[in-house]
């Protein structure tokens, strides 16, 4: 039996119960849809019995699950993508990330069909034989979307002059309800930094993210302003790494990793800061970027200066001299003076102006309302 309420059909690997950066994206979107106006067609993840539930009733929205646990536009795939579109018959089909999903989008039957890019399409556009891929993907969706004017100047190369002009911008939004100044002091005291000036970084530790270039910068941080210190939270890899360079400078007491934090605690961590800095750099010929970086748009939010390295989309993140800095991710004494001139300008009114620009520009409601109008035009 034909269901009428579901408008929008989105095909995705990514929306969890898995955490990553895709699936806050999806969520963020799917969430702010009418109620009981969406259907997600996803992989397998094991027992996600309650957590679909949770979906429908939180959302009205229905979850239908592969049996697969990597979503790939292989023929069963698409057949089983047809069988859903032809009970629900929705108006738009949104593929969570075009690559490589959205090569199915020929062959299927709806009036809308939509790609949204990320990160890792720059690396498609630029890689053959994957940029005749790319190619096919734009010719067979009506709108690619892109996070940033980065990630569109990549991406757009090996597209046709149609699929190029139909690009549409859709990025992350931050919610500004939650990621706002908030009162953190107590736990600035619980870290012991309460007369410190806190660095604080909020990443995976791997090396694009460039925690390393900030622990060699620190030294020369240190002899004008002897009361900094570095707070690095999350995990990865990287760490040890981290610990070495860190041991070699003899900077223990300067540096503190919180390790992996809730997400509902994220926003004071950040605010334990006097300014935030993330120094990302491109790897592997650029193969490896920051898409937008958007918790360089989170920090803003809560009233932070922000630092930030020169990869791919991080740029598009902060207006410079405005809400921080941008710095080549891979100059440490350059990193080192951007940090210095943060921590002597008017922290206050860089912090105000970084919260007002995320508002304006960045808050979740604005990229939700334009997504809309996109599935509905």
């Amino acid at each position: 039996m034909q269901s009428k309420r579901f408008a929008t059909l989105f095909v995705t690997n990514d929306f969890g119960p898995r955490a990553g950066g895709i699936e806050t994206f999806i969520h963020g979107l799917v969430e702010r849809l009418p109620q009981e106006s969406v259907i997600v067609y996803t992989s397998q993840q094991g027992d996600t019995t309650a957590y679909d539930a949770k979906w429908l009733a939180d959302f009205g929205v229905k979850v239908i699950r592969d049996k697969s646990k990597m979503l790939l536009p292989t023929p069963r795939v698409i057949m089983a993508v047809r069988s859903v579109i032809k009970v629900e018959q929705p108006k738009a089909l949104v593929f969570g990330a075009a690559a490589p999903l959205a090569l199915m989008g020929k062959f299927l039957n709806v009036p809308r069909k939509i790609a949204i890019t990320h990160g890792h399409e720059v690396w498609w556009a630029k890689v053959p034989p994957f940029n005749l891929l790319m190619r096919l993907i734009g010719n067979s969706v009506d709108h690619l979307t892109y996070l940033g004017e980065y990630t569109k100047s990549q991406i757009s190369k090996p597209l046709s002059k149609r699929a190029k002009s139909a690009m549409i911008q859709i990025a992350p939004g931050i919610d500004t309800q939650i990621f706002k100044p908030v009162d953190a002091s107590k736990l600035r005291l619980d870290l012991g930094l309460a007369e410190k000036e806190v660095i604080v970084s909020v990443g995976r530790l791997v090396p694009r993210k460039g925690q390393d270039e900030l622990v060699k910068a620190l030294p020369q941080v240190l002899k004008s302003h002897p009361n900094a210190h570095l707070l690095f939270v999350g995990t990865g890899s990287y760490k040890k790494v981290l610990d070495n360079l860190i041991a070699d400078r003899s900077l223990q007491k300067y540096v503190t990793f919180t390790g992996r934090v809730q997400y509902e605690d994220l926003t004071k961590y950040i605010c334990v800061g006097d300014i935030f800095a993330m120094p990302s750099r491109s790897r592997l010929g650029g193969l490896e970027v920051e898409g937008l970086g958007i918790v360089y748009l989170e920090a803003s939010a809560c009233g932070l200066p922000v630092l930030a390295g020169d990869s791919g989309g991080a740029p598009d993140a902060v207006a410079p001299g405005l809400t921080g800095l941008v710095v080549n991710g891979r100059d440490t004494n350059e990193i080192a003076a951007g940090l210095i001139k943060l921590l002597e300008t008017d922290r206050k009114a860089m912090g105000q102006a970084g919260r007002k620009w995320a508002v304006a520009q960045w808050d979740w409601q604005i990229w939700a309302n334009k997504f809309i109008k996109l599935i509905g035009d």
